[in-house]
């Protein structure tokens, strides 16, 4: 069973831009690392600081070896200089209702 994971960004005023084109450069490598399904990228339309990445990958494992892949590789570094805080990540289960 596949989990989703939603992934909260709070931008620093003024950064929306530079965090857009930051995630659109880094889509192209995370849509063939091994376990990804799908993503999609929002902005809250009551705050454009506010953005919200709805994830589905095959397994909770498949999204922390990639996480932890990208935090080696130095995506978040340059991320944390875009936001105002800690991203916040949830994984959830389908309750098929």
């Amino acid at each position: 069973m596949s989990v989703s994971i939603l992934l909260e960004l709070k931008v620093a005023p003024g950064k929306l831009p530079d965090v857009k084109a930051y995630l659109e450069s880094l889509l192209p490598v995370t849509r063939e690392y091994p376990g990804f399904i799908r993503m999609d990228v929002f902005v809250n339309q009551d705050d454009e600081n506010d953005i919200v990445c709805v994830e589905e990958w095959q397994s909770r494992n498949a999204y922390e070896t990639y996480f932890n892949w990208r935090a080696e590789n130095g995506v978040f570094d340059k991320l944390a200089t875009m936001i105002a805080a800690e991203p916040r990540v949830r994984f959830l289960d389908n309750t098929n209702i």
